[in-house]
């Protein structure tokens, strides 16, 4: 492997784990409002699914980064997929 290939897998690395910590953070948001609109410990799918939109309205900020995070994502995995070789 290249030493640009290395310095690519360690920043799609890097954006994969800071995504997944906004995704998880954001995640647990919404399931806290939704445990507190519905007052159950495990509500359904369509309170998780308010919780969501909820969650989406009231964290604008947050909601952003991990739009941007995420097309940065794709955007990497794209770019490898492009430009990887097409045989091991």
């Amino acid at each position: 492997m290249t030493v640009w290939g290395v310095v690519y897998l360690v920043v799609q690395g890097t954006v994969f784990a800071l995504w997944a910590f906004q995704m998880f953070r954001a995640l647990f948001q919404a399931r806290r409002i939704a445990v507190a609109n519905s007052g159950k410990m495990w509500p359904g799918p369509f309170v998780a699914l308010a919780a969501l939109r909820d969650w989406a309205r009231s964290h604008p900020r947050e909601r952003n980064q991990l739009l941007a995070t995420t097309v940065v994502l794709f955007l990497l995995i794209g770019l490898g997929a492009l430009t990887g070789p097409l045989h091991p």
